[in-house]
């Protein structure tokens, strides 16, 4: 089966429990993740989830979806769903391989089914693009292979003002520079839930600290090369020296920033009934 540019294979198989010394006792470390703060915030974010759902989460193998795996994995103690994990490899850096490989140990300590999918976009301008379609592709196959109906990604406070900062360069209007949705639907029909954009990094990171939970660096993260990680490097720590807590804020502008867009529009909707169709 191929999904996306250039294709994508999957191997799907429940992992059972094993023994992994790089991980702390798993009790131990759902109990430290059930006390932090980012467990209220996905509990919030999980309520509108049907009981008995499966909830499938993206993992990386790096800091923030291995918090949000945790994460999960110890809301879902309290809960009733079901919980599984895919990890995707783009094929474009060596150690994606290994990357997702830890994933997988990740989805086997946590005992829990895990999916690895293999992806392959055509190297080149546009790179970045055509991989992130291929992602959401290949998650949304093996969220249905699952039979689970809601893909976590652990996209964070960050990450949404990293987006508003480019958006806004570029020139986009409203609706875009308020940043990420926090929940749409994928052609598959598959909800996308991102419910950490209002949490910081070093929330995440702490969780893991706390837990003493390993993860994997990506070392594109702090290629300068990059517009986002430029932003990352050079902007967001003279904006966090301005105000305290400046990515978290931002995102919340955001969020009301598209709040307000959707009740904007729908007004005009309603002022331009029987006058004609509302431009978009």
């Amino acid at each position: 089966m191929t999904l996306g540019q250039g294709g994508c294979s999957t191997n799907i198989a429940s992992v059972t429990l094993i023994k992994q010394t790089e991980f702390p006792p798993l009790a131990e470390a759902l109990l430290n993740a059930s006390r932090h703060s980012c467990a209220a915030v996905l509990t919030k974010a999980l309520k509108a989830i049907p009981r008995g759902a499966t909830i499938c989460v993206a993992a990386s193998g790096g800091a923030d979806s291995t918090a949000l795996a945790l994460l999960t994995k110890a809301v879902l103690r309290r809960g009733h769903w079901n919980m599984c994990l895919a990890t995707v490899n783009h094929n474009l850096r060596d150690e994606a391989q290994r990357e997702a490989e830890f994933a997988q140990r990740l989805a086997a300590w946590m005992d829990v089914p895990c999916s690895m999918l293999q992806v392959h976009p055509v190297a080149g301008a546009g790179v970045a693009d055509r991989a992130r379609k291929s992602r959401y592709d290949a998650l949304s196959h093996a969220a249905l292979q699952a039979g689970a109906i809601v893909i976590l990604t652990a996209h964070h406070a960050q990450d949404q003002l990293e987006t508003m900062l480019l958006r806004l360069a570029r020139g986009a209007g409203p609706k875009a520079i308020g940043g990420m949705r926090a929940r749409r639907k994928l052609k598959s029909g598959v909800v996308l839930l991102r419910p950490l954009l209002e949490v910081s990094r070093e929330d995440l990171r702490s969780l893991l600290t706390r837990a003493n939970v390993p993860w994997r660096e990506d070392p594109t993260n702090t290629d300068v090369a990059k517009p986002r990680a430029r932003i990352r490097a050079h902007i967001l720590p003279v904006l966090e020296s301005i105000h305290k807590g400046a990515a978290v804020r931002a995102s919340r502008a955001g969020r009301r920033l598209r709040e307000s867009g959707r009740l904007l529009q729908k007004t005009a909707q309603i002022v331009m009934t029987g006058v004609g169709p509302w431009p978009r």
